[in-house]
């Protein structure tokens, strides 16, 4: 299934009103954030499912999903800026189990 597909399938309901161009700007967007965050050229297949999580995240704020605070007395509204930031333990785990990985067939001479 192709990351659209599965982004449209997540928007049930919501479906008929996608904008299939932004979603695909979107995608192309968290795609090249996360692999300049993992040091890749081709995102690894285990992180599809952050990308398609991040551009729902990303087409609902929009919407205003994602509110981090609001007073209802006086509208003050501050939305989360990292929308990767909740992601970063599977990034660091990512990274770190790559680095470790690299060093399996070395030889150290001592």
């Amino acid at each position: 299934m192709e990351i659209l597909d599965r982004v449209l399938a997540r928007l049930p309901g919501e479906d008929n009103q996608a904008d299939e161009p932004f979603l695909k700007e979107s995608i192309r967007l968290v795609e090249d954030r996360l692999n300049l965050r993992l040091n890749t050229d081709k995102l690894p297949d285990k992180f599809e499912s952050i990308l398609v999580d991040a551009v729902i995240k990303i087409w609902r704020r929009r919407y205003h999903e994602g509110i981090e605070t609001e007073k209802i007395d006086t509208i003050n509204t501050k939305f989360v800026d990292n929308i990767l930031e909740e992601y970063e333990k599977e990034i660091q785990a990512y990274l770190y189990n790559k680095e470790k990985d690299s060093f399996k067939n070395v030889v150290r001479f001592i």
